[in-house]
C-alpha cells in the first residue's frame, strides 16, 4: 500500500507545484499590468487597491513555493514509492518460494522495510485514505 500512497503523494505535490507556479505567473502579469495602468490613471483608487492586493498575494505565493518546496517533496515521495515497490516484489518472490525462505530473509526484509520507512517523507492522512481506497477496490488475482 505504501508504494501506491507515495505515488499518489508524488502526483499531488507535482500538481500543487504546477498550480502555485501558474497562479504566481498569472498574478505577476496582473500586478505588472495593473501597476502600469495605475501609473497612467493615478486617480483610480480601486485600481491601486487591486494592484496592492495582487502584489501581496503574488509575494505570498512566491514565498510559499520556496517554503513548501513541492518539487522536492514530489521527488522524495517518488523515490520512496520505487523503494517500497521493489521491496514488495521481493516479498512476493519470497512468498512464491515459501519453503525456501530463511530467518535471514525475513530479517533482511524487515531491516529494508525499516530503513525505507525512516527515510521516506511522511504521508498526509488524505493520501493514506485514498491509497487504501484504491487498493481495496482492486480485485485480488487468483
Amino acid at each position: 500500500m505504501l508504494h501506491v500512497a507515495h505515488n499518489i503523494a508524488s502526483e499531488r505535490f507535482d500538481h500543487w507545484n504546477r498550480i502555485t507556479g501558474i497562479t504566481t505567473a498569472m498574478l505577476s502579469a496582473v500586478v505588472g499590468t495593473t501597476l502600469f495602468a495605475s501609473l497612467s490613471a493615478s486617480g483610480l483608487t480601486g485600481v491601486r487597491v487591486v494592484a496592492g492586493a495582487s502584489s501581496l498575494l503574488t509575494a505570498a505565493l512566491s514565498a510559499g513555493q520556496l517554503v513548501w518546496n513541492y518539487p522536492e517533496l514530489a521527488s522524495r515521495h517518488r523515490a520512496a514509492a520505487v523503494r517500497y515497490a521493489t521491496l514488495r516484489r521481493q516479498v512476493e518472490l519470497r512468498l512464491a518460494n515459501r519453503d525456501q525462505v530463511t530467518e535471514t530473509d525475513v530479517d533482511v526484509t524487515s531491516s529494508e522495510w525499516e530503513e525505507i520507512e525512516q527515510s521516506a517523507p511522511q504521508l498526509p492522512i488524505g493520501v493514506r485514505r485514498r491509497a487504501r481506497k484504491e487498493i481495496t477496490s482492486v480485485p485480488l488475482r487468483a
